[in-house]
């Protein structure tokens, strides 16, 4: 596939792109626990955004989401781009698995296990380490539990958001 058809996008799947980032920025707002552990959905919105817009317009909708969510809702410490980068990380991976093929176990099983590497554990607590200052043994340590469970859920709700999707026929 050509950079020139992965950067296509006409009005109607530019504001199908907004419905997703709108339904991305709710599904996050559903979420629990400190700064350091937050357990949330808004996973799901990353998966939508990956599947159907691919993994450039992935990573836009999710810089979008972040910056909007920022300028709405406000985040604990402010604003930080680290966050932002996470934001775009994980549509971009789901895209790369997820973007014009089909649904398979596997694809889903790697995707989620790679999100969880390399933004969750990665990415997030290296943010987590620059705005809190806290050691990264300790922060790796304390979301340990967390990133050792919650992936397994995940992969069970991306499996039927996108068997859902992938029945509905929506022109991008």
């Amino acid at each position: 596939m050509t950079i020139k058809k992965l950067l296509k996008i006409d009005l109607q799947g530019l504001v199908m792109l907004g419905v997703v980032i709108a339904m991305k920025i709710i599904l996050g707002r559903f979420s629990f626990g400190p700064a350091i552990v937050k357990v949330g959905l808004g996973f799901i919105g990353s998966v939508m955004l990956g599947y159907l817009f691919g993994p450039i317009w992935g990573a836009v909708g999710g810089c979008i989401s972040d910056l909007v969510s920022s300028a709405l809702f406000g985040n604990q410490g402010g604003f930080f781009i680290g966050f932002t980068l996470t934001a775009m990380a994980g549509p971009f991976i789901y895209g790369l698995f997820f973007y014009q093929k089909p649904v398979k176990i596997w694809r889903i099983i790697v995707a989620t296990l790679l999100v969880t590497l390399i933004v969750n554990i990665g990415m997030n607590t290296l943010w987590v380490h620059f705005l809190y200052g806290m050691n990264l043994k300790a922060a790796l340590i304390q979301r340990a539990p967390k990133e050792l469970i919650v992936p397994w859920i995940q992969m069970f709700i991306d499996y039927f958001v996108l068997q859902a999707i992938s029945r509905v026929k929506i022109k991008k």
